[in-house]
């Protein structure tokens, strides 16, 4: 979803219900606050979603997202509380590279589909154009995601937090 006022339109109508959501995602799971979280990054990922439909009813339409996600969708079949032992941490360890990895992948979320996979096939060793060959999808294509990603994702590194 791209940012627009109808993005933040509908971020503003979050933040001020987030309590409420939280209220109606108390009936719904254990953990409310991950339900609520969850159902709106979802929302955010829907391709083809007109959002001043939903705000016409915003709150129902939520609620509505909020409920299948917990009763049968990707929220209910992955979210599992697991009680583990901390591990033992050797006391120079350097944490630094599993922060740069965990906001490398943050940045790649906000990229689109296409070019989040594209990126993702890239990092894994996939040769892009093999890929191109068995898809159909012209090379150019590929290496026009790979080229736009990589853009992208210098911009956000660039930017101070």
């Amino acid at each position: 979803m791209k940012d627009s006022k109808e993005t933040r339109d509908w971020n503003r109508w979050v933040e001020s219900h987030y309590s409420e959501l939280v209220t109606s995602a108390k009936r719904m799971h254990n953990d409310p606050y991950d339900l609520v979280h969850h159902t709106y990054l979802r929302i955010l990922r829907l391709e083809g979603v007109k959002l001043d439909k939903v705000m016409m009813n915003p709150l129902g339409y939520f609620n509505r997202a909020m409920w299948v996600e917990a009763t049968r969708g990707k929220f209910q079949s992955e979210y599992e509380l697991k009680e583990s032992p901390l591990p033992k941490l050797v006391a120079n360890y350097d944490l630094s590279k599993a922060f740069l990895l965990e906001n490398f992948y943050l940045a790649t979320e906000r990229l689109s589909w296409f070019d989040m996979t594209t990126l993702n096939l890239y990092c894994d060793g996939y040769n892009l154009a093999q890929i191109a060959r068995e898809s159909g999808i012209k090379k150019t294509t590929f290496y026009t995601s790979l080229h736009r990603s990589k853009k992208r994702l210098k911009e956000y590194f660039k930017t101070p937090v």
